[in-house]
């Protein structure tokens, strides 16, 4: 099997995001893979301030900065597809988000960027929520690359 993936995250050091397009190859149980692009977005000064001070956002804004940063994320895997070529390349995009409440010995974890909204924006498939399952099943959720 071979998988065209676009993947992004966004580390607590709020640096940016990064995106890779990558081609993932499964022969025989044993992965490999081949980095074909790769980026590190910088994030202009008012997004890394509302990224910071997410934790301490009333629900309701966090829900609209947790959409808002979907469509973000969208936006600028379109622009990465576009700079690089990558149009009917893309099988589908894995969205790490940016991680605000990360709390494993209470079986919690959440990061930004909507998987639906950045699925709207792209119109590809969208893998998300990555940590949840380890967490769910008693893990830490990380190291997560």
């Amino acid at each position: 099997m071979v998988y065209k993936v676009i993947g992004m995250m966004s580390g607590s050091s709020l640096d940016g995001m990064d995106l890779v397009f990558t081609t993932l190859e499964e022969i025989g149980g044993k992965w490999g893979y081949q980095i074909e692009h790769a980026a590190c977005i910088p994030y202009e000064e008012a997004l890394q301030e509302k990224l910071k001070g997410a934790e301490s956002l009333p629900s309701a804004d966090y829900l609209v900065l947790h959409s808002d940063y979907g469509r973000y994320i969208g936006e600028r895997v379109n622009a990465f597809i576009e700079v690089h070529h990558l149009q009917h390349k893309v099988a589908l995009v894995a969205s790490h988000g940016h991680t605000t409440f990360h709390m494993p010995a209470r079986g919690m974890t959440h990061q930004l960027g909507d998987g639906a909204t950045i699925a709207a924006v792209t119109g590809l498939p969208v893998v998300s929520d990555l940590r949840n399952l380890d967490v769910a099943f008693g893990g830490q959720g990380a190291p997560i690359v």
